[in-house]
C-alpha cells in the first residue's frame, strides 16, 4: 500500500487544487495555492483543504476552507489525515489559551467534523462571523452548518 503524504501547496500545484475542488463545485475562494494543505498519493493530489486567518468586524478567527477528497478516496480516512494536520498546525495559536484559538468551518458535512471535535453551532452565529451570510438571499434555507473546533472533545 502506497502512503499518503500531506504537505503544504505549492504554487505549482494551482491546477491539481482547482480539479479536485471543481469535482464539488468549489472553488478557491480568492485564496492561493500556498493557502493550501494537501493529500497526496504516488504524486496525485487525493484532498486539499485551506487553512485562513479570517476577520469579521473585531473578531479574528481561524477558518477551514475548500476542503475536498478525490471521489475514489472518500471513506478512507484522508479528509481526516489533512484536518488534523491543519488543527495542529504551527499557524493554529496555543491551544492551551482558549480565548486565542478560535477555528470555524462553514459545512455541508457536519457529521465528518463532529467527528474531529467540532459543535454545531446555532444558524444565527453566521451572522457574527461572515459577512456573505448577512446579506445572502439564501441564509433562512442554507445547507451550510457553523461549527467552532472544541478543545474538549
Amino acid at each position: 500500500m502506497t502512503e499518503i503524504l500531506i504537505r503544504k501547496a505549492e504554487k505549482r500545484d494551482l491546477l491539481s487544487i482547482q480539479k479536485l475542488l471543481s469535482t464539488y463545485f468549489l472553488d478557491m475562494e480568492d485564496l492561493g495555492p500556498e493557502e493550501f494543505v494537501l493529500a497526496e498519493k504516488e504524486g496525485k493530489v487525493i484532498g486539499c483543504a485551506a487553512l485562513v486567518r479570517s476577520t469579521y468586524g473585531e473578531k479574528s478567527f481561524l477558518e477551514l476552507h475548500s476542503i475536498a477528497v478525490h471521489p475514489n478516496y472518500r471513506g478512507k480516512g484522508v479528509g481526516i489525515r489533512i484536518m488534523n494536520y491543519l488543527i495542529n498546525t504551527p499557524e493554529c495559536p496555543d491551544k492551551s489559551d482558549s480565548s486565542a484559538y478560535e477555528l470555524y468551518v462553514r459545512t455541508t458535512a457536519p457529521g465528518f467534523f463532529e467527528k474531529l471535535g467540532f459543535i454545531r453551532l446555532p444558524n444565527t452565529e453566521k451572522l457574527f462571523l461572515w459577512e456573505d451570510c448577512k446579506n445572502c438571499e439564501h441564509f433562512e434555507k442554507c445547507a451550510q452548518h457553523a461549527m467552532k473546533y472544541s478543545q474538549d472533545k
